[in-house]
This record gives C-alpha cells, structure tokens and sequence, in this order.
C-alpha cells in the first residue's frame, strides 16, 4: 500500500513557497524595463529641439523623419526593413523644413520638400534602398 498522498507533497509544497517568497523579495530590487520610447527620449542630444515622423505614400514602406536640431534641420528616410538613410544636402542648406509631402510614382517615391522659400524634389527608387537624388524642384 502507497503512502498518502498529503505527507508525499508537503515538504515539496514548502520549499516551492520558499523559493516563491524569495523571489518576492528579490523583485523589488530588480530595475524595471522601461518602454522603448522612454529609452529612444534618454537618449537625445541636448542640442535636439525637436523630431516629427510623417508618412510616405500608402503602401510604400517609406516615411521620413525631421530632426531639428538648434542650427540646422535634418532629414531623413526610413525605408520598411532598412537602415535609416539621412538626406545630407537637406541639413546643408541655411532653411528650416517647413512642409513635406510626397507621392508614389511608377519608379519609387517623391516628396516635396519645402524649406525656407525653396521648394526640393527628393527621388526614391523602388530598388536602391540607400540611394537618393535631392534637388530644387523644376517648376
């Protein structure tokens, strides 16, 4: 005949609550995991006053991100699954982005960038994710 059940369990049910009240006691001291957002705005440079992410064309995996920053504006591109690509004659010019809009076109995107009284086309191919042509807009 077996032993009951009850005097099997109770030493093993003990040392679970051990190990339970432990853990407890530990977790406090552990640091809590900050959301990633939080992490991204610890991080900033001092000398950036501002960041706005604005979407590209719908189904085009593109979206571009202004950095302000206190001389200059910068100007980058996001591409679904790529690095980020930053548009460095944008962050060369004496001028703030003001506006930016963009478009799908048979070849890949186009956005509008308007800074100061300047309007620039920015060309994004479909098949070169780092590539870019930036220049003032032709009409």
């Amino acid at each position: 005949m077996t032993a009951p059940l009850a005097p099997r369990l109770a030493p093993r049910l003990a040392f679970a609550i051990a190990g339970l009240a432990a853990l407890l006691l530990v977790l406090p001291a552990l640091p809590v995991r900050a959301d990633p957002v939080s992490d991204i705005v610890a991080a900033l440079p001092a000398e950036l006053q501002g960041l706005t992410r604005l979407p590209g064309p719908d189904g085009s995996g593109t979206a571009f991100v202004v950095a302000r920053e206190a001389a200059r504006d910068r100007l980058f591109v996001l591409r679904e699954g790529k690095a980020p690509v930053e548009v460095s004659e944008a962050g060369e010019q004496a001028a703030r982005v003001t506006g930016l809009r963009s478009e799908a076109d048979p070849h890949g995107v186009v956005a509008f960038v308007d800074m100061g009284e300047t309007t620039y086309e920015l060309f994004l191919e479909n098949g070169d994710a780092a590539g870019y042509l930036f220049q003032p807009a032709s009409n």
